[in-house]
Formats: structure tokens, sequence, C-alpha cells
């Protein structure tokens, strides 16, 4: 469910999107965009001249980050969306081709996690994990890259974890999609070449202020994240959003033109050895 842009001054009309004085010259999608990396993204892409639609289940607090967004002076645009849901994807990719006419980056940022290691992780929901954090990048693809083709050259950025390169062991079914969503950057890259589309994955070490959604396995959407499990960096520090967002706005512009395919950790050496 769309809704309503912010910052507009007058109904969007037909054919290629807005124009003229003030309008942006390129758009961004950004699935869980109401918090954490997903909302630093969508802060520093609009900082960059980007139009950005915010995804998220949460309508109010999506409202209330649209509305931040436009009390920043950027132009944004929030959707009500499931990221597992095809319908959701088309409605998301729908909104920015209504609002702005155009696509040019998609950042895949929606993801769930279960603490508790593999072994003792239910299937159903291992299930659960891979239909929001593999099969929901994907099928947010699917969606998005008829549009996307239309201004190449495009970008898409997947944000996985470093849980992904090496595992985290209280935090065992979310490795293992995090490491299928390094491979999926991979593929997707060969496949969309051709059509001017880059792929990327970028992989956050622990990121402030952690996941919304990172709970036990019998309740794994009911708690945040919590820190302070975590091992401080070998600098000396977590990281935080809007560093994980400079990359990502990095790998969107034409600076980074030739960088396709590739896994970009942002763990502040965190893998670099053992730690």
């Amino acid at each position: 469910m769309a809704g309503p842009m912010l910052r507009a001054t007058a109904p969007d009309p037909p054919g290629p999107g807005p124009s003229g004085p003030g309008a942006p010259a390129r758009a961004a999608l950004i699935t869980g965009g109401t918090s954490g990396i997903g909302l630093a993204t969508a802060r520093r892409l609009g900082a960059d001249g980007f139009g950005v639609v915010i995804t998220g289940r949460d309508p109010d607090r999506g409202a209330v980050a649209a509305a931040a967004l436009a009390g920043e002076g950027l132009t944004a645009r929030f959707v009500q969306a499931d990221a597992r849901d095809p319908a959701a994807a088309a409605a998301a990719v729908a909104a920015a081709r209504e609002t702005f006419g155009r696509l040019d980056v998609l950042v895949a940022n929606a993801g769930v996690g279960v603490v508790a290691p593999l072994v003792d992780t239910p299937p159903e929901l291992l299930q659960s994990l891979f239909a929001t954090n593999v099969l929901g990048y994907l099928v947010q693809v699917q969606a998005a890259r008829a549009l996307l083709a239309q201004s190449r050259p495009a970008a898409i950025v997947l944000v996985s974890s470093d849980s992904g390169t090496r595992g985290d062991a209280p935090l065992g079914a979310y490795s293992v999609t995090k490491a299928a969503v390094n491979m999926m950057g991979r593929m997707l890259a060969i496949d969309l070449a051709p059509e001017g589309i880059r792929v990327n994955v970028v992989c956050p070490g622990d990121t402030l202020p952690g996941m919304r959604y990172m709970g036990p396995p019998d309740a794994p959407e009911t708690s945040a994240e919590d820190p302070a499990r975590w091992t401080p960096s070998p600098l000396g520090r977590f990281a935080e959003g809007h560093e994980v967002a400079e990359v990502i706005a990095f790998l969107a512009q034409a600076g980074a033109s030739f960088v396709d395919g590739a896994l970009l950790l942002i763990d502040g050496a965190a893998s670099a050895g053992h730690w």
C-alpha cells in the first residue's frame, strides 16, 4: 500500500515523472528503509540528489521515517510492504515509477534473524528466514529489473552480513541465509551485466543500532538485536549505519562503474584474522 510522497507540490505527471528545478534526477528504492542501515542509506542517497522510496512493514514507523527525510529537505515516499510478497515488491517499484518516472538504484536490505545455533533451528523457521532474507531479495530484483534497465547504467546493492562470510554460531540460520545472499549477488551480477545493471553485495559487521528483528526461536520477530553480546572490532568499536551507507552510496554512483559482482566487507578488520 503506497503512502503519500512528501514534499510534493502537485500530483505526479504522466510520462517520465517529475521534472524541472529541484526535481530528483535519480531515484532509489530501499527495502527495509525505515530504520538502521536502510534509513541511513535513504538519507545518504537523498543527500546525493536521489528521490527515495523506502519500504517496511510498519506503517507508523514508515510515516515517521519519510517525514524525517522530508524534514531534512529530501524527497521521500514510504510504501508499506512485506519483503516476501511479490505483489508488494511490484507495488514498491510502481511507486518509484509513478513518483519519479525512473529507478536507478535498488538497495535490498530488509532482513530478519534468529538467535540460535543452526542445529537447534526448526526447519519451518529456517524456511521463514530464507523467505525474507534470500527469496525476498530475489523477488525485489525481479520486480525492479525492467525499470532499472531503462535507466542504464543502474545498480543493485544487496545488504548481507559478515556472518555470511565467516559464520556466527549464535546466529546459525541467519549466517546460512546471508551466505546464500552473497552467492546470489555474484550470480545476479552475471545475469544482469548485459542489461547495464551492476550488482554488488555489502557485508557489514556489527552495526549500531542493530537489526530490529532478531529474536529467539519461539518469537524471532519480537525482539531487536542485542549489542551487548557483540565484540568490538580491531578498530575498537562497532560500525554505525551511516558508515555502511557511505559504501552503498559509492556503489550506486558512476565512480563505481566497473565494480560488479563484488562482496565488500565493512567490519573494521574483524574478518581479517581470528577475532
